[in-house]
């Protein structure tokens, strides 16, 4: 049965709504990221962790409470939610290390070649086939990586591993995500995350030194921790709201404002071979997301003609 005009015009809304959403929570992230780069130029890693994490703790706290959304230990403690939150005390901290020896848009886009990543992991993982548009577009993002690291030259740095670690750390996340289970409220995954970032960050106290965090400092953190909560809440009712395939290419939005941070703030101009790099990775997300999006448009077409043969 064709969609009638109302109806496409209420999904038509709930895009835009969903689109507009993502793109606030991916500006919020990229604030967040400057402001913990020029917070970590004096603060320790693991103590930028703590500080920040606490605040948002405490915050995802309240939105919870705000949102109706209930909070279970046995939710906090579901093996996955765990496990999801390990990877993201690893990309966390290689990603603020990363924040302080790259340039803050370069290390941003390394890190989008996660979708990338997970794309050529979906196939041995989860058994889905893999087109020859979609393999096409890993090995461009990767040649992309590759045009940007430039291994074996001058161009080469060995912090540009950092954010690709990143990436892996978020395939890891992203797949853990996938297996919590369907009673687990976004919320408690969230606060799971938070906490686990906040105790990961503790666990650098055995290594690393910590320094007086002014008020000032403090002051910024907990900025920063507002800001992502903002990020994480308008992220997850942007995905819950709209079509994956509308809002998934928004999420490049933080690159922009990368390279725009950079430039203003620390004057980091992007190099011919970033550029090019860069625009080759952004291409090929987009691309497997253009034919996530095919894939899923055919299956439900098969699953409605298959409905009414059988009727």
């Amino acid at each position: 049965m064709p969609l009638s005009n109302g109806t496409l015009a209420a999904a038509g809304r709930s895009n835009g709504r969903a689109i507009a959403l993502m793109a606030l929570s991916m500006s919020a992230l990229a604030a967040n990221d400057s402001i913990v780069r020029y917070i970590g130029a004096s603060v320790p890693v693991g103590e930028v962790m703590v500080v920040r994490g606490v605040a948002l703790c405490l915050i995802l706290i309240a939105g919870c409470r705000l949102s109706g959304q209930s909070i279970q230990i046995g939710d906090l403690l579901h093996r996955w939610c765990l496990l999801r939150g390990g990877a993201e005390v690893l990309g966390t901290y290689l990603f603020l290390m990363s924040l302080n020896l790259l340039p803050i848009a370069l290390a941003t886009t390394l890190v989008f070649t996660a979708p990338i990543i997970l794309t050529a992991l979906s196939g041995p993982l989860f058994g889905e086939k893999v087109g020859i548009w979609r393999w096409c577009a890993v090995l461009a993002g990767f040649s992309g990586v590759m045009l940007i690291t430039a291994p074996g030259t001058e161009f080469w740095q060995p912090a540009m591993a950092l954010p690709v670690a990143v990436a892996a750390m978020v395939v890891l996340r992203d797949i853990c995500t996938r297996f919590v289970a369907d009673h687990v409220t976004s919320g408690a995954v969230s606060l799971t995350t938070a906490i686990a970032v906040t105790l990961g960050g503790t666990a650098s106290l055995f290594w690393s030194q910590w320094v007086p965090v002014t008020i000032v400092q403090s002051g910024w953190l907990i900025l920063a921790a507002a800001i992502i909560g903002v990020s994480f809440f308008s992220y997850i009712v942007a995905v819950r709201m709209g079509e994956l395939a509308a809002i998934s290419p928004v999420q490049y939005l933080i690159i922009l404002w990368a390279v725009f941070y950079g430039a203003v703030v620390w004057g980091e101009y992007p190099g011919p071979r970033q550029i090019a790099g860069g625009l080759v990775i952004v291409v090929s997300g987009l691309l497997i997301l253009y034919r996530e999006h095919v894939r899923h448009a055919e299956r439900r077409e098969e699953k409605y003609l298959k409905g009414g043969a059988d009727a």
